[in-house]
């Protein structure tokens, strides 16, 4: 079996390829290629199969040649997890054109470029598993973070759409929505004070009572890529210590 991750130089991506990888070749996706190759090697000390490569999830070509390394190294692509992603913070009448951009291409076209690529041949063969990272703030309105949320709520609806288009063909696609995670992602943009005072008030107010951590996600992942969710597809799957609720 053999999967790509995306964005998993660190954080849930780099959580989820350790995990995966005790099952699982994992081609290991991230633009940094030194990151990426130092999970890889973490995966293949710990006795598993993996390949680091760089990518750039908003370019097409870039997103081609990440898949195409990957069929050389392990055959078909069984499985994605289409996880890379940044942030920008700023009110919505501090939003500039360009950060807007940036989250757009990044989040949403990023996940549908990824998952086009390897769509066809799952077709052909009747099978396969996606899981695309959105967030608990698909759901909820969250003031300072406008591009974040709504790049995150299209990846929600992105993936009911390629789920009802494709789970008849045998493809089942879901995606998950992280509550707060402690991940790199969580300290950037914000000094090493900001992000502590951030990581007490979260840890103060989840019903859980701790920030979550990568390997939290990480099971959620290695389950919905697993045929233990062969009945699951189209669905926001919320590892989020109980921070929303349905």
């Amino acid at each position: 079996m053999h999967v790509i991750i995306t964005g998993a130089a660190s954080g849930i991506g780099r959580g989820s390829a350790l995990r995966l990888g005790r099952r699982m070749k994992v081609v290991v996706a991230d633009r940094d290629l030194a990151g990426a190759r130092r999970v890889a090697g973490e995966i293949e000390a710990a006795g598993g199969q993996a390949l680091g490569v760089e990518v750039d999830v908003s370019n097409r070509a870039s997103v081609g040649d990440m898949v195409a390394n990957a069929r050389k190294a392990f055959g078909p692509v069984d499985a994605l997890f289409a996880n890379a992603g940044i942030n920008r913070r700023n009110p919505i009448d501090q939003i500039s054109e360009s950060d807007w951009d940036l989250m757009m291409n990044t989040h949403v076209k990023g996940v549908f470029l990824c998952c086009q690529s390897v769509l066809g041949e799952m077709v052909e063969r009747g099978k396969g598993a996606i899981v695309n990272t959105s967030s608990d703030f698909a759901i909820m309105g969250v003031a300072g973070n406008a591009a974040y949320t709504s790049a995150k709520t299209a990846i929600y609806s992105l993936t009911k759409a390629i789920a009802t288009e494709f789970t008849p063909k045998g493809i089942r696609v879901n995606a998950i929505g992280p509550g707060p995670i402690d991940t790199p992602l969580l300290a950037s943009g914000r000094s090493a004070e900001q992000h502590v005072a951030l990581r007490q008030k979260f840890s103060a107010a989840l019903p859980l009572g701790r920030m979550g951590r990568p390997e939290d996600v990480a099971m959620t992942v290695d389950f919905l890529l697993s045929d233990r969710a062969s009945y699951i597809s189209g669905q926001l799957v919320h590892p989020n210590g109980g921070q929303l609720m349905w």
